[in-house]
């Protein structure tokens, strides 16, 4: 038996340079794009999901709430006490990766990009069958609707017969690879009205504030890096190459001596057409004025506030630096309860659904499939006795203190003023 590939593997590294534009078309449906014959373009020049990373990479806040909501909803873990799940669990495929591994990847996407994919691998007889997170970067939909094509890099597609595509057919179609095994992809997308075949992020809606928190960072680190002497932002469009940006580097650095030191202390952002002919948005210069500072700062908290709203998520499960903000454990957990009912469980139980769809089809029943759900703080038993509280805390205990000796429910009752318990 031929070993099956690692899906993930890219035959060589490409080099690319790519600014962000972050359009959509108003529907993915391709008859009304007739350039389009081989593949559905995600985005108005199909490069959406590199968009939606770059920003996910450059924008703490944002990358933080991605990060906390897919710990959350990837859990502390599976568990199953049927031994055949549990096997297939703790070895999903043959590159040594846990299926726990493989749902965080695939709910970074999901919540990344609204798609994620994961790929199923078996032989003629069945006898084996594997199951590998795809990048979801590097997928897109063929216009039939019933294969995924897989590219590494989709600036540089060369049609069909590309030796560096991959063409799987989507569940529950398999196809036989050139390994001679057979193929299959399944994708799982975040619904958007028009869109039939691409999800799309739930916080697509507020991405201008994603955008507004990575450029007020941009130019914090701007002012700090010229000790706040920077005299203000130039911007330049219709620079549309790194060859073009090159020769305007060169023409500046050719004056900054004739200009003296101020040339210097402008920074220069370069922007790309939407399209041919259209520009992005007029040539200016914007003067950075020390009695204005304050509202770039004040736009930067707000932004960064405004991030959490957009992610339909809760501020006391993100790393969110706040000083203002205190937060005791009633809060953090009633958040969280609500997180579960309303974001977190919703989300594991479209994941659970797919894989046991999936996986019966080819002879593997997911029972008693469980995603290990832990709060990030734990309340104390109101049913244990106060002396073993403070055993399983650490602190000194004494089973002979006749108040050590009652249970929790009861010192609550003593003392029904308290918000918290302090044992």
């Amino acid at each position: 038996m031929t070993a099956p590939r690692n899906p993930n593997r890219s035959p060589r590294h490409f080099e690319f340079n790519y600014s962000p534009v972050l359009n959509l078309f108003d529907s993915d449906f391709v008859d009304l794009r007739y350039k389009y014959k081989d593949y559905v373009p995600f985005g108005d020049d199909n490069n959406l999901p590199r968009q939606l990373i770059k920003l996910a990479r450059e924008v703490p806040v944002h990358r933080a709430i991605l990060n906390s909501k897919t710990s959350y909803i990837s859990g502390q873990g599976i568990q199953s006490t049927d031994a055949a799940t549990h096997r297939f669990l703790e070895h999903p495929n043959n590159i040594k990766e846990s299926f726990a591994y493989i749902l965080k990847k695939l709910v970074f996407d999901y919540l990344t990009f609204g798609n994620c994919y994961y790929e199923i691998v078996t032989n003629r007889k069945q006898s084996f069958v594997y199951c590998y997170h795809q990048d979801a970067t590097h997928v897109r939909l063929h216009v039939d609707g019933k294969h995924a094509l897989i590219h590494p890099y989709w600036d540089m597609y060369a049609g069909m017969k590309d030796e560096y595509l991959q063409v799987v057919s989507l569940f529950p179609e398999a196809s036989k690879g050139k390994d001679g095994l057979y193929h299959s992809i399944i994708q799982l997308k975040d619904y958007e009205p028009e869109f039939f075949y691409y999800g799309v992020p739930s916080y697509f809606a507020g991405v201008r504030n994603i955008i507004i928190a990575g450029l007020t960072n941009v130019w914090n680190q701007s002012r700090l890096e010229s000790s706040f002497a920077t005299a203000g932002l130039l911007i330049i469009p219709g620079v549309n190459s790194d060859e073009a940006a090159d020769e305007l580097d060169k023409l500046f650095n050719e004056y900054k001596g004739a200009l003296g030191s101020k040339a210097s202390e402008i920074i220069i952002q370069y922007l790309s057409d939407l399209a041919p002919g259209i520009s992005s948005q007029e040539a200016k210069f914007i003067a950075f004025e020390k009695q204005v500072e304050g509202n770039w700062l004040a736009l930067h908290t707000q932004a960064e506030i405004s991030l959490i709203t957009i992610h339909n998520w809760f501020k006391t499960l993100t790393p969110y630096s706040d000083e203002k903000s205190t937060y005791d454990a009633g809060r953090i957990l009633n958040e969280y309860e609500v997180a579960m009912a309303t974001v977190i469980q919703p989300i594991q139980e479209i994941f659970i659904q797919s894989f046991q769809t999936t996986l019966s089809s080819y002879g593997i029943s997911l029972k008693d499939f469980e995603i290990i759900n832990k709060p990030p703080i734990s309340r104390i038993n109101p049913m244990k006795y106060v002396w073993e509280v403070r055993r399983d805390s650490g602190l000194d205990f004494d089973k002979t203190d006749p108040v050590q000796k009652l249970l929790v429910l009861q010192l609550k009752n003593i003392y029904p003023s308290a918000d918290t318990l302090s044992v």
